[in-house]
């Protein structure tokens, strides 16, 4: 699950800022080269807490299995390199997830809300981890919602941004042509699978009766 769809996720529970915020804090140290210690915000924490108890559901959950199995079937027979096709079949699958969520109306305003809350009770490992969130958060904020999720070619964009650094997973020119088509098919069947995702996400997560 993506950062986006970890917000949508932790609304149904928790909508408080912190705990919105600190859901989708994990993909957001990957992505500003930073590593969490332990939260001075109890909100924030209850957050992090989500986002891995969200990932333990999502990931073996049947319906996103099946779909991330049909991209990477899409991309192997279009002959796309064998790193980046189970990169993109996994990454992909969540971009285009959090694509078909960003127009849900509850969830926009819950990560703006996330991204509107004070983050003084996040702290790094590295004395520049902070320095390195407020840019991020920064440019997050300045961004808004993210609707270019909606666009195939800006999810191309992305995965060339985050596999281009990986040697074993980084995509060639020909490897982007065929991710392009394959997402490009891909994405309606994301679309009606995302409800059914969703739903198995509600069941996974519900308190178990005592």
């Amino acid at each position: 699950m993506n950062f986006f769809g970890h917000a949508a996720v932790a609304s149904w529970s928790d909508p408080a800022g912190g705990a919105l915020l600190g859901a989708m804090l994990p993909d957001f140290a990957g992505m500003c080269g930073a590593h969490l210690a332990p939260a001075a915000d109890e909100a924030i924490e209850r957050g992090i807490a989500m986002h891995y108890r969200a990932d333990s559901v999502f990931h073996p959950l049947p319906v996103v299995l099946g779909l991330m199995r049909e991209l990477s079937a899409r991309l192997d027979t279009a002959g796309c390199a064998r790193g980046p096709s189970r990169a993109v079949s996994h990454i992909g699958t969540e971009l285009l997830l959090d694509g078909v969520l960003v127009a849900d109306a509850t969830y926009r305003a819950a990560y703006e809300v996330a991204l509107a809350a004070d983050p003084a009770g996040i702290r790094w490992r590295e004395d520049d981890g902070a320095a390195r969130f407020a840019v991020l958060l920064s440019r997050l904020r300045a961004h808004g919602v993210p609707d270019d999720l909606r666009s195939i070619d800006s999810i191309c964009t992305r995965l060339a941004r985050v596999l281009g650094s990986r040697p074993r997973l980084a995509p060639s020119a020909d490897d982007l042509r065929i991710i392009r088509g394959a997402l490009t098919a891909q994405q309606p069947r994301v679309a009606v699978a995302a409800e059914a995702v969703m739903r198995g996400m509600r069941a996974g997560l519900a308190p178990v009766p005592e």
